[in-house]
């Protein structure tokens, strides 16, 4: 009780897209691409230059790294 699930929390009206794929470890985010959902999860590792990131694995998925180059989309 008192504890948001992350899929109540991670509503769409909490999420802003940026261009800025650094300094986000630990944050929860969405990998978007043509408006879809891709992934969602928790940033664990970020390339030092900014290029891409790497999402924890979890229950449902493995960990798995995402390019900006790619036309993937992050949203935090």
């Amino acid at each position: 009780p008192g504890t948001l699930m992350f899929e109540q929390w991670h509503t769409a009206t909490h999420l802003r897209r940026t261009v800025d794929w650094q300094d986000h470890v630990g944050d929860i985010v969405e990998i978007r691409s043509n408006d879809s959902v891709v992934r969602r999860g928790i940033v664990e590792e970020e390339m030092p230059d900014g290029s891409g990131l790497w999402l924890a694995a979890d229950a449902a998925d493995r960990r798995a790294y995402f390019h900006k180059d790619l036309g993937c989309a992050l949203w935090i």
